[in-house]
């Protein structure tokens, strides 16, 4: 059972996140987060040693969402194809995975920390270095049990799979058109039938 210290910690990462993720590090400001969580600063300071802290920890909560998402994902029945698939299907609609986050955790915090927060920078090219490694075991196990055939190694197949859905991801976000995430993702499933099919 949780203490009521770590209950506090909890609901402070569970009501940040989204902002940190809309607003960046930069633009989130200690009134925004006193507003949003009703504590005063002093409260949230007690369980964070600063806005840093907290807002490394506010990504942690949002890109562990997300990598148990494509876990799941991945965990799909059926071959290597299949399970690839499944990813690029999730990642269609992934605006609307995404929308209670704030949007993207990966796209907003990378383009955010650059050059003013070098942990929440690091934190970000780990996950994005985990996501390209699932993808990148998927196609592996694929290659092994000869389910397909990839013209070079998984792991950088899976790294530049991974460059054209954040590519969607940032157009559709930037111009607010859904098309860019779901005409790049068809067209991605297209070239992955052309390239990966035994």
């Amino acid at each position: 059972m949780s203490t009521k210290a770590e209950k506090t910690t909890a609901f402070i990462i569970e009501t940040v996140a989204p902002l940190f993720n809309k607003q960046g590090y930069i633009g989130t400001s200690m009134s925004d987060l006193t507003d949003a969580t009703g504590l005063t600063k002093g409260a949230i300071y007690g369980n964070f040693e600063n806005k840093e802290a907290l807002a490394l920890s506010a990504y942690e909560y949002n890109s562990k969402r997300l990598l148990a998402k494509i876990d799941d994902v991945l965990a799909a029945e059926g071959n290597a194809l299949d399970k690839v698939f499944a990813l690029t299907d999730f990642y269609r609609s992934y605006d609307v995975f995404t929308q209670d986050m704030g949007g993207c955790p990966i796209l907003n915090t990378g383009v955010d920390a650059q050059g003013n927060n070098r942990l929440l920078s690091a934190a970000n090219r780990e996950a994005l270095k985990e996501i390209e490694g699932k993808i990148a075991l998927v196609l592996e196990n694929g290659v092994n049990k000869k389910e397909l055939k990839i013209p070079v190694t998984p792991l950088q197949f899976a790294k530049q799979m991974f460059t054209i859905i954040q590519g969607a991801v940032a157009m559709s976000t930037m111009t607010r058109d859904r098309k860019y995430l779901i005409n790049t993702i068809t067209y991605l499933d297209v070239l992955i039938k052309r390239e990966l099919k035994k």
